[in-house]
């Protein structure tokens, strides 16, 4: 009863339009009311525990280093060494977006905030070039899916801290990085299938003497994710300490090495900062009520039965979550679907043997898919708004990359090693 109560009062609530976190706080303020059992003051007492949590300070000091390097004029230099290296091809500057993005995703940890930096800069240059401003909008959207895959990552911080044990976030961090790699890879075959079926141009090769020099210019801030990483591998920081380093490092760059950051830029952008990170936080607390519901609703328990008439075949039973999980990606975002159905699916998978970290991946990867799926793509929006096309032109220009980012899916989840590989040598 509690489970019907909480689904049904939250999809009603979303159906009237009505924010995410407030739909997750009202139906579960419904579900305590219908059962006679519970105290209200559960509601206040599972927020307070849903945001008191040492580790997600981690958030806001990847938003805030991420936006610092936004402001510091490394999308440019980016853009620049994405073009030297594969300019030259066929539909080069398709092929620079999706290497930029790849590259952007290991500094922000967001989707919304690659798409943002780079979409401003990469598709109305794509359009001057020739190319269709659906097929910009919806490559560069494709493009960041892969923010928060490659490390550092928004969504895997949350989803670490959610299973906690099994899940290490240091282990996600690494095993996100094959799978980015083998999504920037499929989107830029796609990209380059139809740049040499629609003649798309060419830009004006580097010569390979000069690619050192433009590494050079842009290695400051490429090495900000290898910081992050070997940091935290190397047991001296936590991942919320290697944000807080992050965070100087990226104004070091900005101020000293770049110049481009400026003083008078440091206040919106910790405003930036805090509306970003608030929203996050309501979210987070909110949820942490109804996902608890959730929990001992027993729904976990039926949904694993259900999944085990089927089979007890690990990767029939992730196939028949990853369909459930695209639906539902096609009506929340990412960051509320992880804290509504990770105490659903998490007992589920750990019955069957599925490893927690290749779980974790395979659900932020499927649910990443959604953000460029209408109607609440989020990436679609903002790309569209960029190319100055409406959102039924992007749409149709993005079937390709929709077929290559769900085949990556099936990719990693038939095989764990893709996942696993990474995070095996440094244990």
């Amino acid at each position: 009863m509690i489970a019907t109560i909480l689904i049904g009062v939250f999809f009603l609530l979303m159906a009237l339009a009505v924010p995410i976190a407030f739909a997750m706080g009202l139906a579960t303020v419904a579900a305590i009311l219908a059962h006679d059992t519970l105290p209200m003051t559960l509601l206040a007492q599972r927020t307070l525990v849903g945001a008191e949590s040492y580790a997600l300070l981690a958030i806001p000091f990847f938003i805030l280093a991420g936006n610092l390097m936004n402001g510091g004029g490394l999308t440019d230099q980016i853009v620049r060494l994405a073009m030297a290296f594969v300019g030259r091809f066929k539909g080069g500057l398709a092929l620079t977006s999706v290497l930029a993005a790849m590259i952007f995703s290991g500094l922000s940890g967001s989707a919304a905030a690659d798409a943002s930096a780079l979409g401003k800069v990469l598709i109305p240059t794509m359009k001057k070039q020739g190319y269709g401003g659906g097929f910009a909008a919806a490559l560069m959207a494709s493009a960041c899916v892969n923010g928060p895959i490659i490390p550092p990552s928004i969504p895997l911080v949350i989803y670490g801290l959610s299973v906690g044990a099994g899940a290490p976030i240091i282990d996600l961090f690494l095993g996100g990085v094959v799978p980015g790699i083998l999504l920037g890879v499929a989107l830029m075959i796609a990209a380059y299938i139809i740049s040499v079926k629609r003649n798309y141009p060419t830009s004006e090769p580097v010569p390979f003497r000069e690619i050192p020099r433009y590494i050079k210019n842009a290695s400051w801030g490429l090495m900000m994710p290898v910081i992050i990483l070997s940091g935290v591998v190397g047991g001296i920081v936590t991942v919320t300490e290697s944000a807080t380093i992050a965070v100087l490092y990226a104004a070091f760059v900005g101020f000293f090495i770049y110049g481009e950051l400026k003083l008078n830029q440091i206040w919106p952008i910790l405003v930036q900062t805090a509306i970003d990170t608030a929203l996050v936080m309501f979210i987070i607390a909110l949820s942490a009520g109804f996902g608890w519901l959730l929990a001992v609703s027993g729904l976990p328990r039926q949904l694993g039965m259900w999944l085990s008439s089927f089979s007890t075949n690990p990767v029939v039973i992730l196939m028949v979550i990853n369909v459930i999980l695209l639906i539902i990606g096609i009506f929340l975002e990412p960051l509320p679907a992880l804290l509504i159905f990770i105490p659903v699916l998490v007992p589920v998978v750990k019955a069957v043997g599925i490893d927690l970290v290749h779980f974790g991946l395979v659900m932020v990867f499927n649910l990443c898919i959604g953000l460029i799926t209408p109607p609440v793509g989020i990436l679609l929006y903002i790309c569209a708004k960029f190319a100055g096309v409406t959102l039924e032109e992007e749409s149709r220009e993005l079937t390709p990359f929709l077929i290559a980012s769900i085949a990556v899916l099936v990719i990693i989840t038939i095989f764990p090693s893709t996942v696993l590989w990474l995070p095996g040598l440094f244990r």
